[in-house]
């Protein structure tokens, strides 16, 4: 027990404060806020793609601009560029935000079991992008209310 939570007494819970819900689809979530050291873990978890996975992407994703070039399409030793768009950078974008998803569920407060070993191929297979991205937005406003109001500025 903390010095804080000692202060406040026995009906006292600082995870009842660390959790806020919201609405989806007509089911109620909740989410553990995290503290400023598990925000930055979890910030460096995003930005740390996998090497691997990135190559096995970047393979499938251009195994066939290699076969047969195509105009337009500049391959070069480590990248395929399309329109002006590096194929590497798009690979690293996708893993990105397929981390940050499963970074952000794994905040949310399960019933029953917990999100410890969650994949991504476990959330696609339950919600299709759209409702990823909506839930990764309520997700965001609950941890950092008022961040997307501020990024507008």
């Amino acid at each position: 027990m903390t010095r804080l939570s000692s202060a406040f007494g026995d009906k006292y819970q600082s995870q009842a404060l660390r959790t806020k819900t919201f609405l989806l689809g007509g089911h109620t979530f909740k989410v553990r806020i995290p503290l400023s050291k598990e925000m930055e873990e979890i910030q460096e978890r995003i930005n740390k793609v996998d090497e691997v996975e990135a190559k096995l992407r970047f393979d499938k994703m251009t195994c066939s601009f290699r076969d047969e070039p195509i105009e337009g399409v500049v391959i070069s030793e480590d990248d395929v560029v399309v329109d002006n768009r590096s194929t590497k950078e798009l690979v690293n974008t996708i893993l990105t935000v397929e981390t940050r998803i499963v970074e952000y569920i794994k905040l949310l407060v399960p019933e029953a079991g917990n999100f410890d070993d969650l994949t991504y191929e476990e959330v696609e297979a339950e919600w299709p992008m759209s409702v990823q991205l909506e839930l990764l937005s309520c997700i965001s406003e609950a941890i950092q209310p008022g961040y997307k109001d501020s990024r507008k500025n």
